[in-house]
């Protein structure tokens, strides 16, 4: 593909061969929600950068003649109580620029002593929003390091927040965001099989709206883990 503006965006006839796998691969991938994409129009469109994304990732630990059926595999996912807890939930995140957003969003994980450099992990996730903003659309972002491999070891971590006015993120679909997830995690693996989770579970029904009226920390794990029990179902 060639590096024009317009390359950026792959139609899924398009990305099913970027990928090597069959439109049948990928279309059972979107309904699962194991593909990063939007609707335009009615139809799916690919960002390019997310895409590469998932591929280099999945290269770096897996043969590339595995790629379809390793990115098809529901096992082995982490159930976000093991994520994430009260203490990394924001409800009450301030709009404002993507550092400030950010830099809420760290807050947690420097308290936490899970982050040593945070002025340094903030640059390195600002220069990830540079390249394509991580603003996935219907109000949510998944701001992330471009390498799992950055992030510090000792286990994944997930910070929550909730911007209930809404921020300008630069978001794909041009719309005000409310709900952030920020996944820290070292393993490529671990990395892609939650971001699949969240982007399946923030699909379906009212939970992205029942996330943002959460009156407390502990409805929105009581949210997510029951989005979570349909995904496993699935």
């Amino acid at each position: 593909m060639s590096d024009s503006p317009d390359s950026e965006i792959m139609t899924m006839t398009e990305v099913a061969s970027y990928l090597k796998i069959a439109e049948k691969t990928v279309s059972r991938m979107i309904a699962r929600g194991e593909i990063p994409c939007t609707k335009v129009a009615s139809q799916w469109r690919f960002m390019k950068s997310m895409i590469d994304d998932w591929l280099i990732s999945r290269m770096n630990v897996v043969p590339q003649n595995d790629l379809a059926k390793i990115l098809e595999n529901p096992e082995g996912l982490i159930p976000f109580t093991r994520l994430t807890n009260e203490d990394l939930i924001i409800t009450d995140v301030n709009s404002g620029t993507k550092k400030d957003i950010l830099t809420q969003m760290i807050q947690p994980l420097v308290t936490q002593e899970i982050i040593e450099d945070p002025e340094e992990f903030l640059r390195k996730l600002l220069a990830r929003e540079k390249m394509v903003t991580t603003g996935i659309g219907r109000g949510v972002a998944i701001p992330h390091l471009r390498h799992p491999k950055e992030n510090p070891g000792g286990g994944p971590r997930m910070v929550i927040g909730i911007c209930r006015q809404g921020t300008d993120y630069e978001s794909m679909d041009g719309k005000m965001t409310h709900l952030f997830f920020l996944l820290v995690s070292d393993s490529e693996v671990v990395h892609l099989r939650v971001l699949a989770k969240l982007n399946q579970i923030l699909r379906e029904g009212d939970y992205v709206a029942r996330l943002i009226a959460a009156p407390s920390k502990e409805e929105v794990l009581k949210i997510l883990i029951e989005g979570e029990k349909l995904f496993n179902k699935a």
